[in-house]
């Protein structure tokens, strides 16, 4: 069954505000815990949970969309990947490689038609 344009669209979009708004809530909540950086690691972590929220919102909006989702791709994944390094077990932390495995989705199905900037 060939799916239409506009549902293409109106799935892009709506994957679009659900990435983009646990980016977004997922870095305001860890800035919110943590207090103002006094070291250069705390500030590394600002930092990301920063670039973070930033992606995020860049994915909600579609704009620059392949490098916002890129860079929250990365964001996602180096913890999860660093700690199958370290021996962790691949299906130990079921919630941060669902939200890597969605994050790329994002990443690959690019913003749609209804997003600010293009693909």
């Amino acid at each position: 069954m060939a799916v239409s344009k506009t549902r293409l669209d109106a799935s892009r979009f709506f994957l679009r505000l659900a990435i983009g708004g646990m980016a977004i809530l997922m870095g305001f909540q860890a800035l919110r815990h943590s207090g103002f950086p006094s070291t250069l690691n705390g500030a590394g972590h600002w930092a990301l949970h920063l670039t973070e929220m930033l992606c995020g919102a860049l994915i909600m909006i579609g704009l620059l969309m392949p490098y916002a989702s890129a860079v929250l791709t990365l964001v996602v994944g180096l913890p999860i990947v660093l700690g199958w390094i370290h021996g962790a077990p691949v299906l130990g932390n079921l919630h941060a490689l669902f939200l890597l495995l969605v994050v790329t989705a994002t990443a690959l199905g690019g913003a749609g038609q209804w997003s600010l900037g293009k693909d």
